[in-house]
């Protein structure tokens, strides 16, 4: 015997309900009341630990889904407190439970993450999930809800999998893509609740896909703009395919960077509402987006010459690196940024029949990496003001501070001088500039700029990216203009 929230008598065994609104319900975990899915997440840590991992999940997955979830939960570290959560949907669930109501959380997740994400929110009466046997899924969940709550429940879901419970349920939560579920119930079907997600539409994708940093591979035409008079059309429309193919590649880049950074993002307080670290987009899904624009840069890449395809293929494997290893190692990954943007630079020198300008590539290397040690110091800054030591996966610490700020202005005062270099013994000899002394105008607009980001960065008035913070800020883009206007009189 036990005594129910009513005050009532209740035999053993017997369920109680006092109405139709107390029916037990069953909660889904992965799309419900999360919107990511603990295994996707769970196999990219894996990999990121260790890209060797990768030819050990083929056994595993041969011998089934539920074996290979308990091989990823037991081989990876699941942290509950970083998943992101359906607040709506957990409000309302807490309000359910506050009022009495028998609350279960039937996974088909492996049953350690079930049970770690049921003993963080504390908030279910019982935890199930897959015992690295079977599945617990469709059919199989349904036999086990209705051994636990018996004929008469109610069932949280989101997914198409989810439709035979659905329809044996007395009533339904639906979660995420409510109007297309709402399609796959029967007829007469009770909706108690509705939980849409919210819009992941063109804007969230253009956010993943990090469009606005777009803006810097314009370095692919610094080199063709500079010889525009001598540029052939068909070379005028290789720099703009290899600029689209560079902004393919780099979003892909991105994409693999967000998803191997979950747990970072998420106790980041801007980051974390990025679009794969709120869970908007799955990472399936940004897997599936990634390769798709790996595949729109390799077509476009027909159309340029072999060593600027050399440095696509250069630009990604070194991207790469840096988000599994390189990242994390302090001062060398701020050499490898400002190489991603060289590199940049040498494709589009690439397309021009002369020469590349060891000058132009030096200045290049030495002003971004300048920029790459800007958006560090920011980035150590701000954790530091906030009370931390170091930087969530990196390798800095408070004590860095003095040297990125010292080595940043350092690299920016080499570049101007070494651009300097470059006008002289390159540009002001060159015949297709009438006017080639109006090149040096160029350089105090540079320095000026230089001087104003690290005025801004130790001041904490810096975002994180220097190069996306100067495409909105007004000094820097009148900068620009004049940097602009001064190229023209020169070939005026």
């Amino acid at each position: 015997m036990r005594i129910g929230s009513a005050g009532a008598v209740v035999a053993d065994g017997e369920r109680e309900f006092r109405g139709q609104d107390d029916l037990p319900l069953a909660v889904d975990l992965d799309g419900t009341l999360t919107p990511s899915d603990t295994l996707h997440e769970g196999l990219i840590t894996y990999v990121k630990n260790s890209p060797n991992n990768l030819h050990h999940l083929w056994p595993h997955l041969r011998a089934g889904k539920a074996v290979f979830k308990r091989s990823i939960a037991e081989r990876t570290v699941f942290d509950p407190t970083l998943l992101p959560y359906n607040e709506e949907l957990l409000a309302w669930l807490r309000a359910e439970k506050a009022r009495g109501r028998r609350i279960v959380l039937i996974s088909a997740a492996d049953r350690s993450i079930a049970e770690a994400v049921g003993a963080h929110l504390g908030l279910f009466d019982e935890v199930h999930g897959s015992l690295g046997v079977e599945n617990l899924s469709g059919v199989r969940k349904l036999a086990l809800i209705r051994e636990t709550l018996g004929e008469r429940f109610v069932y949280a879901g989101d997914s198409r999998v989810d439709v035979p419970i659905f329809q044996a349920a007395e009533k339904v939560v639906l979660v995420g893509d409510v109007a297309r579920l709402e399609t796959m119930l029967p007829p007469g079907k009770v909706i108690e609740q509705r939980f849409p997600n919210g819009s992941n539409g063109l804007r969230t994708w253009a956010k993943a896909l990090r469009l606005g940093h777009w803006s810097k591979n314009v370095l692919v035409l610094v080199a063709p703009a500079l010889a525009l008079q001598t540029l052939s059309p068909w070379m005028a429309v290789q720099a703009l395919i290899l600029f689209v193919a560079m902004g393919l590649l780099a979003s892909a880049t991105y994409i693999v960077n967000d998803l191997l950074d979950l747990a970072a993002d998420r106790q980041h307080p801007v980051k974390k509402d990025r679009p794969f670290a709120s869970g908007r987009i799955s990472a399936r899904k940004g897997v599936m987006a990634g390769a798709g624009l790996v595949l729109a840069t390799g077509v476009l890449a027909l159309f340029l010459p072999p060593a600027v395809d050399l440095m696509l293929a250069v630009y990604a494997v070194v991207t790469l690196l840096y988000s599994f290893v390189l990242k994390r190692q302090a001062f060398i990954d701020v050499f490898v940024l400002a190489m991603l943007f060289t590199v940049r630079v040498l494709a589009g020198s690439l397309l021009l029949p002369p020469d590349v300008s060891p000058w132009l590539l030096t200045f290049s290397m030495l002003l971004f990496l300048s920029l790459a040690m800007v958006k560090r110091y920011a980035e150590l800054n701000r954790v530091v003001e906030s009370g931390g030591r170091d930087v969530v996966a990196r390798g800095y610490t408070a004590r860095d501070l003095p040297l990125l700020l010292a080595a940043g202005v350092a690299s920016s005062f080499s570049a101007i001088v070494i651009f300097v270099i470059y006008l002289i013994a390159e540009q002001y000899s060159r015949d297709i500039y009438n006017q080639p002394g109006m090149l040096w105008a160029t350089m105090p607009l540079i320095l000026m700029w230089v001087l104003r980001i690290w005025h801004l960065t130790i001041h904490g008035q810096m975002s994180e990216d220097p190069v996306v913070f100067a495409l909105k800020d007004r000094f820097s883009l009148a900068l620009g203009a004049l940097a602009v206007a001064a190229l023209i009189l020169a070939w005026a």
